[in-house]
């Protein structure tokens, strides 16, 4: 009878030890998906916010190239068809919806700190976008413009959210110089 207890109790003991790995597992790869789909999310609101803010340049860029009288001219004939909120609404909205689900990910996965930076990040994109929607189309392109000065905070932005989603990846060392032409001697600001 005492080897019949003993077998009993090791068998037990052998499937508690079983079940318990398994859930240290399941545990360690919910953990790992987790931060895999948070990475995701920090990458796609990054490189989002960076096409979103091409998108507004683009947007400058044309309202400066067709704000001449040679322009006004075929306006009137009818030449290009005029930019209309619509059009432009379903421009932008392309890309927004992959940014709005990244950042919504962000919301509800991230530390604080990702989600205030994730939300600065918006707030320094949005400013580009009214930056390049303000813009009369005749001013030139220098460095203390409106759009100069709000791409350079977007950039800032962005950075700040990258060196957190590594911290929180610990993919690579904690303070990097993601400004690379530093390296070749090009004047910051």
């Amino acid at each position: 009878m005492n080897s019949t207890l003993a077998a009993l109790l090791g068998s037990a003991i052998t499937a508690f030890a079983s079940l318990f790995v398994v859930w240290v597992h399941s545990r360690i790869k919910r953990r790992q998906r987790e931060r895999a789909e948070l990475q995701r999310a920090y990458i796609l609101v990054l490189s989002g916010a960076l096409r979103l803010a091409h998108k507004a340049e683009a947007l400058r860029q044309t309202r400066y190239w067709r704000s001449g009288l040679p322009e006004a001219g075929n306006d009137l004939l009818g030449g290009h068809k005029p930019l209309g909120p619509m059009v432009l609404h379903d421009w932008l909205a392309r890309d927004m919806v992959t940014v709005e689900a990244a950042w919504s990910e962000i919301w509800t996965r991230a530390d604080q700190d990702g989600i205030a930076l994730a939300n600065g990040l918006m707030t320094a994109f949005n400013a580009v976008l009214a930056a390049a929607l303000l813009a009369s189309g005749t001013e030139p392109f220098e460095a203390s413009d409106e759009m100069t000065i709000a791409s350079r905070r977007l950039g800032e932005a962005r950075r700040q959210l990258a060196l957190h989603a590594r911290r929180v990846a610990k993919l690579g060392p904690r303070d990097v110089d993601l400004f690379t032409e530093r390296e070749y001697g090009v004047p910051v600001g």
